[in-house]
């Protein structure tokens, strides 16, 4: 079984569609450059490269950040496991 460590969104792709945002709200939000980020816990502003447990939402799984990576029209959302292998995409 595949565990998800590390969630990257690459800017330069983001073209801010936001599916990942309607599969993981918990996770995902656009930020002022209408740019996908990550919630990160106690911050206000979200980032674009996160370890799984800085992620707000503690009880998210593995099969909703693969669906919101997966529902990325140009895959700019990079999953990567425990060994920093990219899972995804």
């Amino acid at each position: 079984m595949i565990k998800i460590s590390k969630i990257k969104v690459d800017r330069n792709l983001c073209i801010g569609a936001a599916p990942c945002i309607s599969t993981a709200p918990e996770i995902f939000k656009l930020d002022e450059e209408n740019k996908a980020v990550m919630k990160i816990k106690g911050r206000n502003k979200g980032v674009n490269r996160a370890e799984r447990k800085e992620l707000a939402a503690d009880a998210v799984n593995d099969d909703i950040l693969i669906a919101a990576a997966q529902s990325c029209p140009v895959k700019a959302i990079f999953l990567y496991d425990e060994k920093e292998n990219q899972i995804y995409p």
